[in-house]
């Protein structure tokens, strides 16, 4: 191994021991730091042995990379080493921005497509719309390219400069544009609107990024601005991210001192680190907070502090269950670690995290819905606690929600096969192809679109044009094995499909969310039931002040 690279190794592997003994109560004695050069030089063999006589020739730094993460993975599901390139990009999303053109792309048809340039970014400045197919970029020919090898074209350091050439229906020759690329922020709230006189919608799905906390202050002033007098702060998919930014979310809900979060780690280690609000809520409005599958760590710190202390109702499915604490660790090579160092708990002591010693990290990641619903009916929790009035709530398996809401039906194979048709058709409608139906025709995405409800329904007739191409379609197209049976008995869901292709294409996937949000039957139930919201509320600030 060149030597440089055995240095490397050398000081990674070192860099991950040293860390585990910053949580021992004494320091390192001879014994401990021979056992830990002991390891080091036997693993350091081993890497020398595989390099040498494995029957394919291995690059260094693939070898390295994958020792440590199997290294890593064996202690727990996020435990992990990031190369430099995946620290970057885990680095640029924790900070809200990444560098590129700024555009959402999909595979359609085994071509990719732009579906969405992002408000202000170079791919919207330089005209960039909803239905272009990426041909080349840099002159290099995309036309059958998959999304995931074209982003990877499209990403650079800012300010380098990229040729991007796109077809564009309508339009007879190739358009080529030369974009600069530049940071592209994307918020953690991208959305936030008044979905009832009354009730203010905070989409807060993206991460807890830096800059969470200014988000959610201004989508609140402007909600309150705007006739707000109770929220739902919406954390579906949102998987977590800074804690800090966590902590100081709940402040903007719970009351000044109330414990947001504790972190315990090894066993005899500065026992218990506590997390308290500093300012706290001025009122006490009602609140509903939206979980599901996905939402995972501070997102769960977040709903765990809301429910233990009886300030809101949470309602959707139970959450992710991820309750293990990672600090984040440069190392000198850009690369970086992840490494567990304790537990989260609620303010009543629940853990947040599942159980993830039986099962492969599949299963641990994607197999637990329904399975873990049955074994969680034979098998009652016995980490119980009670919320400041009194209610049950369960640790062990992530916070159950209060009301439970199924989330919308998975996408069925057949309905995955029949999304080409849907844009495909969607594409040809907003460039002015389908005729009598110029209404749709669009030049581009209007940002900050105020939604009113009725734009863009899909009627009987429009229905019709849509099923008799999709028919010729997978007619041309046998491979997608889709029947005519198959497109009419699906005809609810395409309708339902094509106006939120539609929405995107006008608007953007943020409004065209909103647009659709009848069809959301948790967000819908989180309306419903924001009178419960309230009345927990004042039975929860009455407790507080019989005990001041």
């Amino acid at each position: 191994m060149h030597k440089n690279r055995k240095k490397y190794w050398v000081s990674i592997l070192s860099a991950i021991l040293i860390c585990a003994s910053l949580t021992t109560p004494t320091m390192v004695n001879a014994q401990e730091a021979a056992a830990r050069q002991k390891i080091i030089d036997q693993t350091q063999k081993a890497i020398d042995i595989i390099r040498e006589k494995y029957v394919d020739q291995l690059d260094g730094e693939t070898l390295t990379t994958s020792s440590l993460q199997g290294m890593l993975k064996a202690l727990d599901p996020h435990s992990d080493y990031l190369d430099r390139k995946s620290f970057r990009e885990f680095t640029e999303k924790q900070n809200s921005e990444y560098y590129g053109i700024g555009s959402y792309v999909r595979t359609i048809n085994k071509a990719t497509y732009i579906v969405e340039p992002f408000k202000d970014s170079p791919a919207s400045k330089a005209g960039l719309r909803y239905g272009d197919q990426i041909v080349a970029v840099d002159g290099k020919d995309t036309s059958t390219f998959r999304s995931d090898q074209v982003t990877e074209l499209l990403l650079g350091e800012r300010g380098t400069k990229v040729v991007v050439t796109v077809k564009r229906l309508g339009t007879q020759k190739p358009i080529a544009t030369t974009i600069t690329r530049d940071g592209i922020w994307r918020p953690s709230i991208p959305n936030y609107y008044l979905i009832k006189p009354n009730i203010g919608y905070i989409g807060l799905t993206r991460g807890f990024q830096s800059t969470t906390i200014q988000e959610l202050r201004k989508a609140m002033a402007d909600l309150r601005e705007n006739g707000a007098e109770s929220f739902i702060l919406d954390l579906r998919d949102n998987g977590g991210g800074y804690v800090e930014q966590a902590i100081r979310v709940s402040d903007q809900f719970l009351q000044r001192g109330q414990t947001v979060v504790s972190v315990r780690g090894r066993s005899g280690l500065d026992s218990e680190k506590i997390a308290v609000t500093e300012n706290g809520a001025t009122e006490n409005f009602p609140l509903v907070v939206m979980i599901n599958r996905f939402s995972a760590s501070a997102s769960e710190i977040v709903a765990g502090a809301i429910q233990d202390h009886d300030r809101g109702l949470i309602v959707g499915e139970t959450s992710f269950g991820k309750g293990l604490v990672q600090n984040i660790i440069p190392l000198s090579n850009g690369a970086g670690l992840l490494l567990t160092t304790g537990h989260y708990y609620t303010p009543s002591g629940r853990l947040i995290q599942r159980d993830y010693s039986k099962g492969s990290l599949f299963e641990y990641y994607y197999r637990r819905s329904a399975d873990g619903a049955a074994q969680q009916a034979s098998n009652p929790p016995t980490d119980v606690k009670k919320t400041d009035l009194g209610r049950l709530v369960y640790g062990g398996g992530g916070i159950e929600p209060d009301v439970k809401v199924d989330g919308p039906a998975p996408t069925t194979p057949v309905q995955g096969r029949l999304y080409h048709a849907v844009d495909l058709f969607v594409r040809e409608l907003v460039s002015g192809q389908v005729e009598d139906y110029q209404q749709f025709k669009l030049n581009g995405i209007t940002y900050d679109y105020k939604m009113k409800g009725n734009e863009y329904v899909i009627d009987d007739d429009l229905l019709k044009r849509y099923r008799d191409y999709a028919v010729k379609f997978y007619k041309d197209n046998p491979d997608y094995g889709v029947t005519t049976a198959m497109i009419d008995e699906n005809l609810v869901w395409q309708r339902n499909r094509i106006r939120q292709e539609v929405l995107l294409a006008a608007y953007g996937s943020d409004r065209a969310q909103q647009g659709v949000s009848d069809l959301d039957a948790q967000l819908q139930r989180a309306v419903s039931e924001m009178p419960k919201a309230a009345d927990i509320a004042i039975r929860s600030w009455r407790r507080r002040k019989s005990n001041s």
